[in-house]
């Protein structure tokens, strides 16, 4: 298979490395090539070549031949990359949702009949979370009765004396400004930043720490479809500890 990884970065490029692995031919793009190449490492063969990830035309010209185009760009540049990806007849993975023109609607589900009209597949939010989280509601799901709620927790830790993000600084910024989605009594809701504080004990060498609301993708791809659907009370939301040292 041929693939071409758009954006990489410290997730894009760990992915690059690991589809290379697999024997699969694959190429890169993103918006400083040196960069790129410092997160590849200096033994990586992988080529790498300048694409502004605004510019619809430079991501088909940098993309064309592949099999399947990874989006590990920031998140607003989803839909010029769908696009890209349905001009090049290739598959499409990406990382995450952007919800702005809908905060409760995963932007990516608009294009589902223009993939299915072209025979090719999207697979949206496939990062750990989103992504790992909605796998792991989905199959719970398949295996209750019911669902009444689903509460994803979610734990990170740095220590630094500087803000540091551990992965896209911009997606980080993002999700501390947004507020919360939540789903409660059939209804999407938009609640407080930071609301709703809790203790969770988490499995060790974490143990108990407070977790709060956090704007992530999950509500906005889960409701409606396995986790939801079988109660219109069903209550969705996560929830996200934060330790700096």
């Amino acid at each position: 298979m041929r693939v071409f990884v758009l954006g990489a970065g410290a997730s894009g490029s760990l992915l690059a490395q690991l589809i290379a692995r697999q024997g699969h031919t694959v190429w890169c793009g993103d918006k400083d090539p040196e960069r790129a190449r410092r997160f590849l490492g200096r033994k990586s063969t992988i080529p790498v070549e300048e694409v502004n990830a605004r510019n619809l035309w430079a991501i088909v010209r940098a993309a064309r031949g592949c099999h399947l185009l990874v989006n590990a760009s920031p998140a607003v540049f989803n839909e010029i990359v769908l696009r890209a990806a349905l001009r090049l007849r290739a598959h499409y993975l990406d990382l995450g949702a952007h919800l702005t023109r809908n905060p409760f609607k995963a932007e990516q589900l608009r294009y589902n009949k223009r993939f299915a009209a072209k025979n090719r597949t999207a697979v949206i939010t496939a990062g750990v979370a989103p992504g790992l989280t909605n796998l792991l509601v989905a199959r719970s799901a398949e295996l209750l009765d019911t669902v009444e709620a689903v509460h994803i927790r979610l734990y990170e830790s740095m220590e630094s004396d500087d803000p540091i993000s551990q992965w896209s600084a911009d997606v980080s910024f993002d999700e501390a400004v947004s507020r919360p989605r939540v789903y409660r009594d059939g209804r999407f809701r938009l609640e407080k930043r930071f609301s709703e504080r809790e203790k969770f004990r988490f499995p060790p060498p974490i143990g108990e720490t407070g977790v709060v609301l956090a704007a992530q993708d999950e509500v906005g791809t889960l409701v409606g479809r396995d986790a939801a659907r079988e109660s219109d009370r069903a209550r969705v939301r996560v929830e996200e500890g934060l330790e700096r040292r």
